[in-house]
């Protein structure tokens, strides 16, 4: 039987038995709960195909190269590994489209709400100090006039949190449902930090900061290239979310469903170990 492992899986994993699935913590008894930064808790070429959807910008960009070279190390030879990552080349471009033709038209307040929500992608996720940052203000907002960016960026999951703003109409359960989601991350942060004032403000960012939530390096089609063949890889392609190596991946539905990306924001890659 072939073996797979989905990495850093959260609630999106596949309980067919070749499918092994392993996260930093665990709510599930099909995922095996284990600290990334300790490396891949397996031995060397155990598995066919290993996936990872938006975890690697997790990582520092040292601990981003030294988690891509486990990745390697617990392939078999001709072993794929697939990646999603947000793609930074899309932010830019976007960025950069947003702020000219803002320029150009200043009285425009879509592009101005495009331009906003798009700053919020570069940085947010980097700078924020507490869970949901200021995404979860823009999106616990009654009224949000660039909705439809929204949703083609963010997907079904930002649907879902608005659905639960509009059908609630109530802003705390649209934060509540938001913080159930970072939950997880939440605990893993608590887990790595155990010492230190326990309520101290500096400490309480610290222990955010240093945690899984934030993002601390991001990639575009030309670095996570580079990196993979530094690492080893070859066959390096872009994907669309349904093509893969592994002839089978739409069976599992981890990157989409009938035609519906889960991550729209993404970048796909993969690669194959010599």
């Amino acid at each position: 039987m072939m073996k797979y492992l989905n990495i850093g899986c959260g609630s999106h994993y596949s309980v067919n038995p070749e499918w092994t699935n392993i996260d930093f913590i665990s709510n599930e008894n099909a995922v095996i709960a284990h600290n990334l930064l300790d490396g891949i808790p397996f031995g060397d070429q155990i598995f066919d195909f290993a996936y990872h959807s938006h975890v690697l910008e997790h990582f520092s960009k040292k601990d981003g190269e030294i988690f891509l070279l486990e990745c390697y190390r617990i392939l078999k030879p001709g072993g794929i590994l697939r990646i999603a990552i947000p793609d930074l080349e899309t932010i830019v471009r976007h960025y950069l489209s947003f702020l000219e033709n803002g320029l150009e038209k200043p009285s425009n307040e879509i592009m101005r709400a495009n331009y906003n929500w798009i700053l919020l992608e570069m940085y947010d996720q980097t700078v924020r100090n507490q869970s949901g940052g200021q995404m979860l203000e823009y999106l616990a907002q009654d009224q949000i006039s660039n909705e439809a960016f929204i949703y083609e960026r963010i997907g079904q999951e930002g649907i879902e949190l608005r659905k639960n703003l509009i059908d609630n109409n109530n802003k705390g359960s649209l934060k509540k449902t938001f913080r159930m989601r970072l939950s997880r991350i939440y605990r893993s942060a608590k887990k790595i930090l155990q010492v230190g004032p326990r309520y101290s403000q500096y400490y309480k960012i610290g222990q955010f900061r240093l945690g899984v939530e934030i993002h601390q390096w991001m990639y575009d089609r030309y670095s996570l290239s580079f990196l993979l063949k530094e690492c080893g890889f070859s066959d390096i392609v872009i994907r669309d979310a349904f093509k893969s190596y592994l002839e089978n991946w739409n069976e599992y539905g981890l990157d989409g469903n009938n035609g519906i990306v889960r991550k729209p924001d993404s970048l796909f890659i993969e690669a194959i170990k010599k």
